[in-house]
């Protein structure tokens, strides 16, 4: 009954304030964070490049070394950003004679 009296799904009231910024968040969510896949994810914490911490049974990374995580990546780029330019296609011999 509640749901048809404010028009928001259970899930949208348990949201968050977007004017408050999580200190922690889930695995599934730091993956999108940082555009990776989840199994590349849980190798970064494996390897200690991201810290988390369980809360009874879940698993929670702290969105600070996520954003450190990305820190040491952009100290390590030395090439910086370039442009890709892509190579020109070579077009097979064969086609270009039939109509």
């Amino acid at each position: 009954m509640s749901q048809l009296s404010t028009g928001l799904s259970h899930h949208e009231k348990r949201a968050p304030s977007p004017s408050v910024a999580p200190l922690a968040v889930p695995p599934s969510q730091a993956a999108r964070m940082l555009s990776v896949g989840i199994s590349r994810l849980y190798r970064l914490l494996r390897t200690g490049k991201l810290v988390s911490y369980r809360d009874g049974r879940s698993r929670r990374i702290l969105v600070a070394s996520i954003h450190e995580h990305i820190a040491r990546q952009l100290a390590a780029d030395t090439d910086g950003w370039r442009q890709i330019r892509p190579r020109p296609s070579l077009r097979r011999r064969g086609r270009q004679g039939r109509a």
